[in-house]
C-alpha cells in the first residue's frame, strides 16, 4: 500500500494528471490488487481477469492503462504486453446553432438564474469542460483584455478569449454572486465553489425546458462544431479546447459531413449547366 500511495503521488506531482483520473486509477489497480500481484503476475492474466470480468472495452482499457503505468512505476518490464483491447471512437452529441439559439435564449427556472446563465456561457461561448468552470478562478478572468486562463486537464494553462455575452453574464453574476473568501468565479449559494453535478443539473434541466436531450459536453462539443462550421482553422479550435494532440479534435470534422455534401452540392449546381 505505501508504494500504491507513493505512484499516486507520482501521479499528482510528475505526471500533473486530474483527481479525478488519479482516484479512478487507484480504484482500478486496488481492484486488481485483490485479485493478484501486480509487481510479480504475469500481464497475461491481468488481462484475462479484466476481460472475464465483463466490462465494456473502454472500462478494460482504462484500467488496463492503469496497471500498466503502476507495473512500469514499480520497474517490471512491460514491453511484452498483450495489446489493450481497441475502444470505436463515438461521435460527440451536437446542437445545431438553431437549437443552441432557443437553448439559450429559454428563460432559466432557478433560484439562480444569473449564476446557471453564466454558467451556460462558459460551456458553450468559451468551450470548457465542467471541471474547468468549476475551477475558474476570479484572479484569471481579465474583464480588460476578454481573457481568461483555464487550467484543464494535467494542470495545463490555455488562454480563451470570451465575447460581450459573457462579460454580460459575468457581471449580471456578480450582484447575486455569495460574498465570501472562495477566490473561485462561480459559487454555490453558500458560498463553497460550484460542483460539477450541480452544473450536470443546471444544464439538464434547461434542456428539458427546450425538448431536447444535452449535457455539458453538449455543450463544449457543439461550440468546437460551430466554430468549425463558421471556418474557423482547426488547430485554433484545438487550441480553444484545450486538447495535446490535433486527433482529438479532428473528431469534429467528421459532425461537419451534412454541411460540406450542401455546400458542394450548392458550388455543383452554380458552376454545371448539365
Amino acid at each position: 500500500m505505501t508504494q500504491l500511495a507513493d505512484f499516486l503521488a507520482y501521479l499528482q506531482v510528475e505526471k500533473g494528471l486530474a483527481r479525478a483520473t488519479i482516484q479512478a486509477y487507484e480504484s482500478d489497480i486496488l481492484a486488481v490488487l485483490s485479485h493478484c500481484d501486480c509487481r510479480s503476475v504475469d500481464e497475461t492474466a491481468v488481462a484475462d481477469y479484466l476481460g472475464n470480468r465483463g466490462y465494456a472495452k473502454a472500462t478494460v482499457r482504462r484500467k488496463w492503462t492503469a496497471i500498466r503505468l503502476y507495473r512500469q512505476f514499480l520497474g517490471v518490464d512491460t514491453a511484452a504486453s498483450p495489446t489493450m483491447p481497441t475502444v470505436n471512437r463515438r461521435l460527440p452529441t451536437v446542437l445545431t446553432q438553431d437549437q443552441m439559439q432557443v437553448f439559450l435564449t429559454q428563460p432559466i427556472v432557478s433560484r439562480t438564474p444569473k449564476r446557471d446563465g453564466l454558467m451556460l456561457a462558459l460551456l458553450y461561448a468559451c468551450g470548457l469542460r465542467v471541471s474547468e468552470v468549476a475551477q475558474l478562478r476570479s484572479e484569471h478572468v481579465d474583464m480588460t483584455e476578454g481573457i481568461m486562463r483555464v487550467i484543464g486537464k494535467g494542470q495545463a494553462h490555455r488562454l480563451v478569449p470570451f465575447n460581450g455575452w459573457v462579460r454580460t453574464c459575468l457581471l449580471d453574476y456578480a450582484c447575486e454572486r455569495p460574498e465570501g473568501g472562495a477566490p473561485y468565479v462561480v459559487l454555490s449559494s453558500q458560498g463553497r465553489p460550484v460542483t460539477r453535478q450541480t452544473i450536470y443539473r443546471v444544464v439538464v434541466r434547461q434542456a428539458a425546458q427546450v425538448g431536447c436531450v444535452a449535457s455539458p459536453h453538449t455543450l463544449r462539443h457543439s461550440f468546437a462544431t460551430h466554430l468549425l462550421e463558421k471556418g474557423t482553422h482547426l488547430r485554433g479550435i484545438q487550441t480553444l479546447l484545450g486538447h495535446r494532440s490535433i486527433q482529438t479534435t479532428q473528431v469534429y470534422t467528421h459532425l461537419d459531413t451534412k454541411q460540406l455534401k450542401s455546400a458542394y452540392q450548392r458550388a455543383w449546381e452554380a458552376n454545371n449547366d448539365t
